[in-house]
């Protein structure tokens, strides 16, 4: 699966990398790893309270990937799924679902 659109502009040029575990954990919980840095662009950001940063894809956050990307099955599954970043933005530390 292939997330693309010509119109899409990143508001940062700055990858988190990727922890073996934060990719086995979205292996298992069934988020696409293409989907990410979506998720790190798009996702409202908040503190963790554990020294990390918290990008969780709320209905807002959703509406903007869908104005950038257009109305897709991968974009709604986004719904709900969170993504943490160590404090200094260059580890991807774990990600799953976020249950209301």
């Amino acid at each position: 699966m292939t997330y693309s659109n010509h119109h899409y502009q990143p508001n940062s040029d700055r990858r988190a990398a990727s922890s073996r575990h934060a990719l086995k954990r979205a292996q298992s919980r069934g988020i696409d790893r293409a989907a990410l840095p979506l998720v790190l662009e798009y996702g409202q950001r908040e503190h963790d309270n554990q020294g990390g940063v918290r990008y969780l894809m709320t209905a807002a956050s959703l509406a903007t990937l869908r104005r950038a990307v257009g109305h897709t099955k991968q974009v709604e599954a986004l719904a709900g799924v969170y993504a943490v970043v160590s404090a200094d933005g260059a580890t991807l530390v774990t990600a799953g679902h976020r249950h209301f």
